[in-house]
């Protein structure tokens, strides 16, 4: 495998940076935090001055960034990525997006020849170092067919979702199910807690109960012990779920609980939580049932 390029060296691609480079393939990466190009470049990245500096070197681009904006611009705006990208180069977009802006990109991509995979992820820092993430494709079989030994490096597991657009797609109505989840939980768990359920005890009970999810058994152990701290943060849930909203509208399509959920996460942040853990929700209705869940605190 040749030199791969990175853009975007936050907590997720910097993890990619530690897991393509622990298994011996080159970086060459670009990040606007000179913090985060410097941690890069400790572990051996070839940290270049610009997006455009990155693809006059790399045929393979992965990019990691934190929001549409961001992408838009680094993909067709100021980063020129597609305009300074060789025809023939691959580019690997990891964000989460919208998928109207990855498919506006993979058209402008495809006018130059140059290729997009739609790619999203799921998994935390740790998982991204280890190469445990799981990754949602979308694309051409051929083109990923292409590209499976560097997918696989950074992924446990691959699942193809069709066309352009589809994984981002898969990943805002899995993140919609998820917050839901967690507010759903949140407003449950402290009505037991309320009604006089001793809170590890309601925990252990739920956590092997139908209305159980992924993150109410892993978060909210961690609720009971008053551990906020994020391995995905309040602030960045409200992001998503903003997202969710767009794409509802977008597509003339009425939800009724995601704007709820998001009145949820929006009080959690303007409540200074922004920095804790998504599960953060729970604290709201602490305030209002006057009850604490957590006997550590």
């Amino acid at each position: 495998m040749n030199e791969i390029g990175l853009i975007g060296l936050g907590n997720i691609g910097g993890g990619m940076c530690q897991r393509l480079l622990a298994r011996g393939i080159g970086v060459v990466a670009f990040d606007v935090s000179s913090a985060a190009a410097k941690a890069a470049a400790e572990h051996g990245a070839k940290i270049e001055s610009s997006p455009a500096a990155v693809a006059k070197r790399a045929k393979v681009i992965v990019t990691s960034l934190p929001n549409p904006a961001i992408v838009r611009d680094v993909y067709l705006g100021t980063g020129e990525l597609v305009a300074k990208s060789r025809p023939g180069t691959t580019l690997i977009e990891t964000s989460t997006i919208d998928p109207h802006t990855i498919r506006h990109i993979a058209e402008a991509a495809a006018g130059a020849g140059i290729e997009i995979l739609d790619v999203a992820l799921s998994g935390e820092p740790p998982q991204a170092i280890l190469g445990e993430l799981v990754f949602q494709v979308g694309g051409p079989d051929q083109l990923i067919d292409q590209h499976l030994d560097l997918l696989q490096v950074l992924a446990k597991k691959i699942n193809r979702t069709g066309g352009i657009g589809t994984a981002k797609t898969v990943k805002l109505v899995n993140n919609l199910m998820s917050l839901g989840n967690v507010a759903v939980a949140a407003e449950a768990f402290v009505l037991g807690v309320k009604c006089g359920m001793e809170p590890k005890r309601l925990y252990e009970i739920l956590s092997v109960s139908g209305g159980r999810s992924a993150h109410f058994i892993t978060g909210f152990q961690k609720v009971i012990e008053g551990e906020y701290q994020a391995s995905f943060k309040t602030s960045l849930a409200l992001k998503d779920i903003r997202l969710i909203l767009d794409l509802a509208n977008e597509e003339h399509y009425a939800a009724r609980l995601a704007p709820v959920i998001a009145e949820l996460y929006r009080d959690a942040v303007d409540h200074g939580l922004g920095e804790d853990n998504f599960t953060s929700v729970v604290k709201g209705y602490e305030a209002s049932a006057g009850v604490c869940v957590s006997p550590a605190r």
